[in-house]
């Protein structure tokens, strides 16, 4: 594919496209971590392009910077290779997202993952497989979910990022949705400190399934956003990391 003026489009243009799709945003940080290539002058110049041919645009929240959204070239790249658009992210819950969709796409670049889709992909989906029926609270998917690519076999993990703690009762009520869910082996816990992760173990303790805590394992987002691969993963005995538990299936 071309843009108008003939250049070719290249392959982490549409790589970025189809990130922007599944998450509904891009920040200037991630484009420059993960789709562009050369000096941070080239970086900042290709994106300004980008924008200046529709394939972004600025994010519609006005106090926001440095934030973009597809574009109206974009979506038409989208719909040439039959990718579904998600609706632009909110900024309250940008950072929370791109947390999650880096990590995500790393996996994916490292053959960790075959398949990854956002908590945004499945809500547009109406997808009934992971489909959480959290009591009093409605229906709920989780922040990620990846196949989880292993040398033998493949399996379905389910991705969390507890980014502000909640209450006991909430989180009771989550991990009951997870347990009560045939379709994850696992369920890694994103947690951004000491506090939440304590928060959750006791709303396990409070289920009261062995076999569910069997499943349950805890990474630190400072250990993700660096390397998502390697980031250590405790209360999971299957494997240490997430690198490891594909060696392991």
């Amino acid at each position: 594919m071309k843009y108008r003026n003939g250049r070719k489009v290249s392959s982490l243009v549409f790589q970025a496209v189809r990130y922007v799709t599944k998450v509904g945003v891009i920040t200037r940080g991630t484009w420059s971590e993960l789709f562009s290539k050369g000096s941070l002058r080239w970086k900042q110049k290709q994106l300004r392009l980008l924008v200046k041919n529709g394939v972004f645009r600025p994010h519609p929240c006005d106090s926001l910077v440095d934030t973009f959204v597809i574009g109206s070239r974009g979506r038409e790249m989208a719909q040439g290779q039959n990718w579904r658009t998600v609706f632009w992210v909110q900024p309250q819950f940008i950072k929370h997202d791109e947390t999650v969709a880096q990590g995500l796409w790393k996996l994916e670049r490292l053959s960790l993952c075959s398949r990854w889709m956002t908590e945004r992909e499945l809500k547009g989906l109406n997808s009934t497989i992971f489909k959480l029926n959290v009591k009093e609270g409605g229906a709920k998917y989780p922040d990620g979910v990846i196949k989880l690519e292993g040398s033998v076999s493949s399996v379905i993990v389910a991705i969390e990022y507890e980014r502000t703690g909640k209450t006991n009762w909430r989180y009771n009520k989550a991990i009951k949705a997870l347990g009560e869910s045939s379709e994850f082996a696992f369920i890694l816990f994103i947690v951004e400190d000491a506090v939440i992760e304590k928060r959750i173990r006791r709303a396990i303790r409070f289920i009261g399934d062995g076999n569910l805590a069997s499943r349950i394992g805890f990474i630190s987002v400072e250990e993700w956003k660096k390397s998502p691969a390697s980031a250590t993963i405790t209360g999971l005995n299957k494997g240490k990391s997430i690198k490891e538990l594909a060696q392991k299936l």
